[in-house]
């Protein structure tokens, strides 16, 4: 559930960006058959963003995206693709462009129609995933609909950032105090700033859900709705979000799947976190009491995890990696890994082997994960994704603040994600969010949300946000259930929601164990 930051451009989190001048944006060198544009804007209607944010719901555009066959092997043979173009920078939309990718399935059904859903993907990879590699998820909903994906910019932005966006990003050890965090920040921060010096784009300081919100109200024009009626899945949910907080009055239906509630950030929501956490590791040690395949079976499993938390809390762990440098293992890296894990079945297994090799002092293991995770999360390009976003609290005393509010939930698993390394990741980020923490507009229509067994805690207190909304439960430990679950109880009650505008009741649980 965690991950990286995202946008900055002329303004970073409602302030001017302190960085060195740059020249003038200029057009990008083509990269990978795509070229950035100085150009204006193709769509006809993008200059009412800069307006105000609500506009009558009765003002209907043209639709003017041209659609046609896409390339061969990309996805099913009735699927359709189409380009749109938006400006990198939103409150200079005559300046530089880029290209987001679109695909539809058409819609089945006889006339009349509904309209098109926006399917807003986890940032990506978009058509190449959503509808390719499950289309028959939406069978029924395109009964009703055409069934429209896209790429986001967030997906689309290694076609145009230089090589220095994408590094690796470093080690994040869990620091004492303040001289290591701020060593350690320091160190990012040089990273994120080559990346942006580097950017003849200017896209690597628009990457925030904001700018992808907006870049949501362009599709909606170009798809020619009134309203839009989005189906979000996971961190895609966050952008979906920003767009109702811009564009209440636009806002048909929105289903939220796995989706976090991106009002409060991760403390906010860790209460949640930590119950589905704690629940994950209950399945996992009763698994390991009964089944052979548990290698630590015959263990009093909770007090292994106990005493090895306190120990490397007490006295940390180094560990060096050839491929991804040298870490300080700490109780912070142990529970980051196991509230990653857990929460996926068919990794039991391979976490009871570590632990059981952990418990005789090999953690190379763990050791590869948090180095692996770590180069991810860090990197330039990851940061300015997810960063901007306001999710995490910056700086050390909010870093240690926020250990102890979610240690005083779990001891067993406080301290770990969001909180943890995804601050770390984010501690070199030295910006306002641009997409900062705050509640939804009134007058949104009620929403629908869906969450497995690792989810649902999160996404139900989103809903609760939204008055009249209801979260169905998926009694399985599914992320994102709607996809894949395959079960026609979820689909069914989300694709009822979306063309009838009905919320189920609540308190509705579809079971992965019902006859």
């Amino acid at each position: 559930m965690p991950r990286p930051c995202r946008r900055h451009s002329r303004y970073l989190y409602g302030e001017r960006m302190t960085k060195p001048a740059k020249q003038p944006v200029r057009p990008a060198p083509v990269r990978s058959a795509h070229r950035v544009k100085t150009v204006p804007v193709v769509l006809s209607a993008l200059s009412t963003l800069l307006g105000p944010a609500v506009l009558p719901a009765a003002v209907r555009a043209t639709p003017n995206l041209t659609w046609s066959g896409c390339p061969v092997g990309q996805g099913p043979a009735d699927m359709e693709c189409a380009t749109v173009e938006v400006p990198v920078d939103w409150s200079a939309p005559g300046e530089t462009t880029i290209r987001l990718d679109l695909a539809r399935l058409p819609a089945t059904g006889p006339s009349p129609r509904l309209g098109s859903v926006l399917v807003v993907s986890d940032g990506g990879p978009g058509i190449q995933g959503v509808l390719s590699s499950t289309p028959e998820s939406f069978t029924k909903l395109r009964e009703h609909f055409d069934v429209v994906g896209y790429n986001p910019r967030t997906s689309v932005a290694g076609r145009y950032l230089p090589p220095s966006c994408g590094v690796p990003g470093l080690p994040l050890n869990d620091p004492r105090d303040r001289a290591a965090y701020e060593v350690q920040a320091a160190a990012l921060e040089r990273l994120v700033q080559r990346c942006r010096r580097d950017d003849t784009t200017g896209l690597a300081d628009h990457l925030d859900s904001d700018s992808v919100a907006r870049d949501m109200e362009a599709i909606r024009t170009a798809l020619g709705q009134d309203r839009l009626t989005m189906l979000a899945f996971s961190y895609g949910g966050v952008p979906a979000a920003a767009y109702a907080r811009l564009y209440p009055a636009h806002v048909r239906a929105m289903v939220f799947d796995a989706t976090p509630d991106a009002t409060v950030g991760w403390r906010g929501v860790e209460r949640a976190q930590l119950r589905a956490t704690e629940a994950a590791f209950t399945r996992f040690t009763n698994w390991c009491a009964d089944d052979d395949a548990c290698a630590l079976r015959g263990w009093n499993v909770r007090t292994l995890w106990r005493r090895m938390i306190t120990s490397v809390g007490r006295r940390p762990v180094m560990y060096a990696s050839a491929r991804l440098g040298e870490i300080r293992l700490t109780d912070l890296h142990l529970k980051a890994v196991a509230r990653l894990v857990l929460p996926v079945p068919e990794r039991a297994p391979e976490f009871a082997d570590a632990l059981r090799k952990a418990s005789k002092g090999d953690f190379a293991w763990f050791g590869e994960q948090v180095l692996g995770v770590s180069a991810s999360w860090s990197s330039p390009g990851a940061v300015a994704t997810r960063c901007p976003d306001g999710l995490v609290r910056l700086g050390y005393e909010a870093l240690v603040s926020d250990h102890r509010h979610s240690e005083r939930i779990s001891h067993n698993f406080g301290g770990g994600v969001g909180i943890g390394l995804e601050a770390l990741a984010c501690s070199g980020w030295r910006h306002r969010p641009v997409n900062p923490l705050r509640p939804l507009p009134t007058g949104l229509p009620p929403a629908l949300g869906l969450g497995g067994d690792r989810d649902f805690p999160v996404t139900e207190l989103l809903m609760s946000r939204i008055p009249g909304s209801v979260a169905v439960r998926y009694d399985g430990p599914v992320h994102v259930v709607y996809l894949r679950a395959k079960d026609p109880c979820v689909t069914g009650y989300a694709d009822r929601y979306l063309t009838r505008l009905t919320v189920t009741p609540a308190g509705t649980v579809c079971s992965l164990r019902r006859p």
